[in-house]
């Protein structure tokens, strides 16, 4: 099924902008058509009814000689006056009557009042006759508790107008919205850095070019994110050849610095042996780290197995106590609802536990102690590692787990290289697991948590 063809942003607006008005004439011509009917129906009268029934009503008054046989339509007040324009009988208030009674003397009126005066001529009398411009209900109820026709037509008109601009104002914008749907998808999916999306289209052409502009952008970052991952993975395989190439020759130098230092030598040669001993060492450390990295980055060989979980664990005990013991730090391990088995590299994830448990050690004050908590829960073996250091810093728990990322000096050490959470945080991935870095409450420490599902 073919895509709809896409209009232009300011076709879209003209036909709102022609809605708009449509639905502001059809506002106005609703409450003017349901007055209509009304008046038709004899709910409400037109204008100038009650100015006709008084017209009508003048000479009737002026004829009949007894009052009382005449009938005061609706909508007429009267006040009967003699020849001295004294009051004789009324059906006026007291301020309606005082402006009746100026207008039979003065012939002055207020023209901007609704209200509206007319004097009859009797033999003895004068009746002034008060009557309404404007539309009224034959009711007298409605009268009394709506306000008058034409201020309901009014007000009719006002709330359908308003209602008529907020209901196509907001069915405008979601309209809109919907049109950009398709780019805000977009924008979240490379924020969460996934490019193997398509982009999805728009009804309105100036939208539609902006996605079609962002999915070759897509397209082009896609491209070049490709082939830079190739160059470093590239890369990575070169270092890890190459260190596992400088193994043989620094082998070489450091047999043959032992066997010169197994020859007699002066006090001068010995220092020297033990500076190409010593320094063939730290470059094996470099190496070893180098192998690290690539490994770390790349992605390790798993070799998963059903590890017997509670054996699994007093190994790690009987590791973990004789560190603590040869850096005089105390141990508290508390280990609760294990699993029987645990499908895992066994030696990879020693290696990440151990190296959460030396970063403790590290970070610890000698005559301190360290806490350990290994807990199968829902579903996952959680292993926590409390030390009573000084904790991390907000910087720390933002980039802890990044590659070659050290904290303080102070609490460092120099050979390890920002490696250890990044290497166990790699483990933990490629187990299906978590790695949780936080400060205990308890402590003030560092608090690092391994979470793998069973």
């Amino acid at each position: 099924m073919g895509m709809k063809k896409a209009a232009s942003l300011k076709t879209a607006f003209w036909r709102f902008l022609f809605m708009l008005l449509g639905g502001l004439l059809g506002a106005v011509a609703i409450p003017f058509l349901l007055m209509t009917v009304s008046t038709t129906f004899g709910l409400t009268t037109y204008g100038d009814y009650s100015e006709i029934r008084a017209n009508e009503l003048a000479p009737i008054l002026a004829a009949t000689p007894d009052l009382s046989d005449v009938q005061i339509p609706m909508g007429i007040e009267y006040a009967l006056l003699d020849k001295n324009y004294q009051l004789i009988e009324t059906t006026l208030d007291e301020n309606e009557l005082e402006q009746a009674m100026r207008y039979a003397t003065t012939g002055a009126s207020d023209q901007n009042l609704q209200k509206r005066y007319l004097l009859v001529t009797r033999e003895n009398e004068y009746v002034v006759l008060q009557y309404y411009i404007g539309a009224q209900y034959t009711n007298e109820w409605l009268n009394e508790h709506l306000p008058s026709p034409d201020i309901l037509l009014i007000v009719l008109i006002a709330a359908g107008g308003i209602f008529v601009c907020l209901f196509l104002t907001t069915r405008f914008a979601k309209k809109l919205r919907l049109q950009l749907v398709p780019l805000f998808e977009a924008t979240s999916e490379v924020a969460k850095q996934n490019l193997d999306f398509e982009v999805g289209h728009s009804n309105i052409k100036e939208f539609e070019d902006v996605l079609a502009s962002f999915s070759r952008m897509k397209e082009s970052l896609k491209s070049s994110l490709e082939q830079q991952w190739k160059a470093e993975q590239m890369q990575k395989e070169q270092i890890a050849a190459l260190a596992h190439d400088l193994k043989t020759p620094l082998t070489v130098i450091q047999g043959n610095a032992d066997l010169i230092s197994e020859t007699e030598l002066d006090e001068e040669q010995r220092l020297y042996a033990e500076y190409i001993s010593n320094s063939s060492e730290q470059m094996q450390l470099y190496i070893r780290t180098l192998i690290d990295i690539s490994r770390a980055a790349t992605g390790y060989q798993l070799r998963m197995e059903n590890v017997d979980l509670p054996a699994y664990v007093e190994q790690l005990r009987g590791q973990i106590d004789a560190l603590c013991q040869t850096k005089k730090i105390g141990l508290q391990m508390e280990i609760e609802h294990l699993p029987a088995l645990l499908s895992a590299d066994k030696l990879l994830l020693e290696r990440a536990i151990m190296n959460v448990v030396n970063n403790a050690l590290d970070y610890s004050p000698q005559d301190s102690y360290i806490s350990i908590s290994i807990t199968g829960n829902k579903g996952c073996l959680q292993i926590s590692v409390t030390d009573a250091g000084p904790g991390f810093s907000q910087e720390d728990l933002l980039h802890a787990e990044e590659q070659f990322y050290m904290a303080d000096h102070s609490r460092s050490s120099n050979l390890h290289f920002g490696m250890g959470l990044f290497i166990t945080k790699s483990i933990v991935r490629q187990h299906g697991g978590q790695l949780i870095l936080n400060n205990s409450k308890k402590t003030g420490g560092a608090q690092v948590t391994i979470s793998i599902p069973f």
